[in-house]
C-alpha cells in the first residue's frame, strides 16, 4: 500500500503558468501534474510553446504568472500584484536540484573527456568527492552502452553517442525527475533509436520524465499520459491508447494525421 501512495506522489505540479515575450503570448495558462513514475509526453506543431513549458519547468525562462511546484515544495507562485515570484535563491537551488534536462543539442563541454563531463557537476554543485562520483559515472556510462568511451572526447562521438553521454551526465546529479526538451531531433535517423532505447529503459526503471518530442511511436509505446500542445495551449490530453486510438479535436487529429 505504501507503494501505491508512493506512485500517487505529485513530483510536479504547474497551474495557470503564463508567459510571453513582449506581446507574443507562448503559454496561455498551462496546468499539469506528473506523478512518481510517470512519463508525461508533451506534443505539438513547432512554435506551440512546449520547449518553452519545459524550460520554465526548470527556470531556463521565468513565468510571468502563476505557479510551479517541485516535490511539494514552491519553485514560483502568483504573489498579489499578479506576477509570479520565485523562492529565495537557496530554495530554487534545492528545487531545481531535483530536476535533470537534457536538451536537443547535447551542450557536452568539448575540452572535457566523456568522463570528465559526467563528474564535473557532481564535485563542482554537489561538491561530491571524485572517488564518491567515479562509481556512479562508471555504472551510468555502462548503463547508456558507452563504458569503453570514457576517455574519448565528444569530437570523437558520434551524435547518438554524445545524446547518450548527456542523458548519463543528467543522471549522474541523482535528479527524481527528468526533462527532455526533443532530445533526437538534432540526430539522424538511424541514432534517434539508440537513444530512444536508452530513454525507454529510463522508463522501464520508473523514472519520472517530462519529454517533448516529435518521436509519436515513442508517445504511444512508453509515455503513460500525453499531452498535445498547439498555440500556447493544451488542446487535449490522455492516456496513449485513448489519446491516438480516438482523438476528440479535430486540432488534434489534424496533427497526427499529419504525423502518423
Amino acid at each position: 500500500m505504501a507503494d501505491m501512495q508512493n506512485k500517487e506522489e505529485v513530483m510536479l505540479r504547474v497551474q495557470g503558468i503564463h508567459k510571453s515575450y513582449g506581446s507574443l503570448d507562448v503559454l496561455k495558462g498551462i496546468d499539469l501534474e506528473v506523478r512518481r513514475s510517470e512519463v508525461l509526453a508533451i506534443i505539438g506543431p513547432s512554435g506551440s510553446g512546449k520547449s518553452t513549458l519545459l524550460r520554465c519547468m526548470n527556470r531556463l525562462e521565468e513565468i510571468d504568472k502563476g505557479s510551479i511546484e517541485i516535490e511539494g515544495g514552491f519553485l514560483a507562485k502568483t504573489g498579489k500584484d499578479g506576477k509570479a515570484a520565485y523562492a529565495e535563491p537557496a530554495e530554487c537551488r534545492r528545487l531545481l536540484g531535483c530536476m535533470g534536462m537534457v536538451f536537443q543539442q547535447f551542450n557536452l563541454f568539448p575540452h572535457m573527456t566523456v568522463m570528465e563531463n559526467l563528474i564535473e557537476a557532481p564535485i563542482q554543485v554537489q561538491k561530491k568527492p571524485k572517488e564518491e562520483i567515479l562509481p556512479r559515472a562508471q555504472a551510468l556510462l555502462k548503463k547508456v552502452g558507452l563504458a569503453d568511451r570514457a576517455d574519448y572526447y565528444p569530437s570523437q562521438l558520434s551524435g547518438g553517442q554524445q545524446q547518450r553521454v548527456a542523458i548519463a551526465r543528467a543522471l549522474c546529479m541523482q535528479p527524481d525527475i527528468m526533462l527532455f526538451d526533443e532530445p533526437t531531433s538534432a540526430l539522424d535517423p538511424e541514432l534517434t533509436g539508440e537513444v530512444l532505447r536508452t530513454m525507454r529503459e529510463l522508463a522501464e526503471e520508473h523514472t519520472t520524465m517530462v519529454v517533448v518530442t516529435h518521436e509519436m511511436a515513442f508517445a504511444r509505446e512508453v509515455a503513460s499520459h500525453v499531452i498535445f500542445m498547439a498555440g500556447g495551449s493544451i488542446v487535449e490530453q490522455g492516456e496513449p491508447k485513448e489519446f491516438f486510438a480516438h482523438p476528440k479535436e479535430e486540432r488534434t487529429r489534424a496533427f497526427l494525421k499529419n504525423m502518423l
